[in-house]
């Protein structure tokens, strides 16, 4: 009866801390902010929701357009990233983030990549990190599957399909582990940043008194190459590099 007893207290005790987490409440009163136009308020509540170490999609989207709407662009673009980080495939968050990005000074054109690395890349970008897991694991099975099928059958039409087809889910498997793996480690990793200082100039050595290289405004996302001495050296998208303080951007 005791062990009985001891289980109970035990499960109303976890469902008594369940109830007080109040994350999934204040993401909701947020979102009713938000569509009340209170977006002081919704702000305050979803922050308070990444204080509890709650990370998602929706919830940095929902911040990226309470952020717009109240005309802070930097730290709309950085929300909107943040979310892409989490789901490169999201087309709402990326037709959000492209429309703050026009809120911006800075028009900096990309350095054109070979269409080898735009492949690459787009290709990743289809889905999650969590859905390419999934799919590794699918097409592994069905690799499993076609090898049993081409050693097992004595016909030689369905050897020639579990040899061909085993080719393919091979392929798939590869890639879907590629992928998931280096969406995961770009999602772990914070080498990208927002500038969220109105105007900063670029130097060219970790050092007040160093040579000014050139200037950047508020909301232009920059790729960190390195760290030294409360510096970091940048990256803009046309390549130019140069050193700025890290206090001038939010990195993610």
């Amino acid at each position: 009866m005791k062990k009985y007893t001891l289980l109970i207290y035990i499960l109303a005790l976890t469902g008594w801390t369940f109830a007080q987490n109040p994350a999934d409440e204040w993401f909701e009163q947020a979102n009713a902010a938000y569509n009340s136009g209170n977006y002081d308020t919704a702000v305050v509540l979803y922050e308070k929701v990444l204080a509890t170490d709650m990370e998602s999609v929706p919830l940095y989207y929902n911040m990226g357009n309470t952020y717009y709407k109240m005309r802070e662009y930097p730290m709309a673009i950085y929300c909107y990233e943040k979310a892409l980080k989490l789901d490169p495939s999201n087309e709402e968050v990326q037709t959000n983030l492209a429309i703050a990005n026009l809120a911006i000074v800075d028009k900096i054109e990309p350095v054109p990549q070979s269409f080898i690395v735009r492949w690459w890349r787009s290709l990743r970008a289809l889905c999650s990190s969590d859905f390419w897991a999934w799919c590794s694991v699918a097409s592994f099975a069905l690799l499993l599957v076609c090898v049993f099928l081409f050693l097992r059958s004595r016909s030689i039409g369905l050897r020639k399909l579990g040899f061909f087809s085993g080719m393919v889910f091979m392929i798939v498997f590869g890639l879907s582990v590629v992928f998931a793996a280096q969406l995961k480690h770009a999602a772990a990793t914070q080498d990208q940043a927002i500038i969220m200082t109105p105007t900063v100039t670029v130097k060219s050595s970790p050092s007040e008194t160093s040579v000014d290289l050139f200037v950047l405004h508020e909301g232009s996302k920059v790729t960190i190459l390195e760290t030294s001495n409360g510096w970091n050296k940048i990256r803009i998208a046309n390549g130019s590099v140069g050193w700025l303080e890290v206090d001038k951007m939010l990195s993610f």
